[in-house]
């Protein structure tokens, strides 16, 4: 995006290939997402650019929630019926989203941004969106929905999401997130195995120095990387540090497993026990059936759960309990990815004016900032947020055409 508003951009990962967390698996056959796994319709940009580059999609199959239909354990819930709700809940997101969106909006509209979104849900009656709402958020580890602020929980779960959902149209790339990052990535200036160790900035320019002892100057810099982790190598400012303590991060594990005699009529099988608030962390989430491979152990499944305080160790040792517990015989622990996942805010942080101070961040000390603070974890989130973050660069930085941007 910044390229294509004439920027030179030069990317610094500190791993040995882009996709962050969208980490594929490969193994034969078997291409297993053990981070990004679906798009919805809110992946516009990204779907987009998925038909450009000749990356076709495969649909999610039958989903099983507690033992039983998704859809019917949605319409389980408490209040009107499902239309209804849904028509309820988007008019009152609106709503609020657009209040927030005003200059200086009124302390009652902030503080019912704070308000755990369950308590939200419950005032208006919206039992089944409240269903919903403990796959589409919890289930994937965006908090419990005793916890996580309204303003979150409305961003994630907008009507693309709910639509995609009702409508079982959740895909996922064929050959991976993975390959689908190092083609969009082909054509830039990204600069693997470089980790950045600190950061100088000044009025006239940003350095850049990295692990192998170089130093790198540029005109502007992007940080996409968590603003805790940003803030300890370089001189962060009040506010910076303010924004960084106001969020918590959780912790989201998946786990690639071979298991005997499990499930095989279902691609994904969920488990309400899990999510339902006040559960404990470390418990399987879901698993979703992921091939087979006879010299991994037999049928794969890859698994979610919220990593809480535990051990690799702990987590993979619960993880073949819970397993047992649900029917399945686990015969071989093949990859376990602990994740740095969901910046959840803090609700008297909200309160005390998180959301402006998030916006008046942007641009200081010629830095801006995107990833999951600032947006949503999800990719279409992050993309669509970054696609409006080059608009307001290229308003107040114009693109230098001898310079670079970081």
């Amino acid at each position: 995006m910044l390229s294509e508003r004439g920027y030179t951009p030069t990317v610094f990962e500190a791993l040995g290939d882009v996709g962050g967390k969208s980490f594929t698996f490969y193994h034969g056959e078997n291409v297993v997402e053990m981070g990004t796994c679906y798009a919805t319709f809110s992946h516009k940009i990204t779907n987009q650019w998925m038909r450009e580059l000749g990356m076709p999609m495969s649909p999610l199959g039958d989903q099983r929630f507690d033992g039983d239909d998704f859809m019917k354990f949605v319409k389980s819930g408490y209040g009107p019926a499902l239309p209804f709700q849904v028509m309820t809940y988007w008019k009152e997101k609106l709503r609020l989203e657009r209040q927030l969106a005003r200059p200086n909006p009124p302390q009652s509209v902030i503080d019912e941004a704070a308000t755990p979104v369950q308590q939200w849900l419950q005032a208006r009656q919206l039992g089944k969106i409240e269903n919903f709402m403990l796959r589409s958020t919890t289930n994937i580890a965006y908090g419990f929905i005793d916890e996580v602020p309204t303003v979150q929980a409305l961003r994630w779960n907008d009507m693309k999401l709910i639509v995609t959902g009702l409508l079982k149209q959740l895909k996922m790339p064929i050959e991976g997130w993975a390959e689908f990052w190092r083609r969009v990535a082909s054509q830039l200036d990204v600069r693997l195995n470089s980790r950045v160790t600190g950061v100088e900035r000044r009025t006239d320019g940003v350095s850049i120095d990295t692990d192998d002892g170089t130093t790198h100057a540029f005109d502007l810099l992007v940080c996409a990387i968590p603003l805790d982790e940003f803030i300890r190598m370089t001189d962060a400012s009040d506010l910076e540090r303010k924004v960084s303590g106001s969020v918590e991060w959780n912790g989201y594990t998946t786990t690639l497993v071979a298991v005997e005699n499990w499930f095989d009529d279902v691609h994904v099988e969920a488990f309400r026990e899990s999510v339902l608030p006040g559960a404990p962390r470390g418990q399987l989430l879901s698993a979703r059936r992921d091939g087979y491979e006879a010299d991994l152990g037999g049928t794969l499944y890859l698994t979610g759960q919220l990593s809480g305080a535990y051990s690799s160790d702990e987590l993979q040792e619960l993880l073949r309990s819970d397993i047992t517990k649900h029917g399945g015989r686990p015969t071989n622990v093949i990859l376990q990815k602990m994740w740095k996942y969901f910046a959840q805010y803090n609700p008297d942080a909200i309160r005390d004016g998180l959301l402006s101070q998030l916006e008046e961040i942007q641009g200081q000390q010629r830095t801006w900032y995107t990833g999951a603070i600032f947006s949503h974890e999800a990719v279409s989130h992050i993309v669509n947020f970054n696609a409006e973050l080059v608009q307001k660069m290229q308003r107040t930085e114009a693109p230098v055409p001898a310079a670079n941007t970081t």
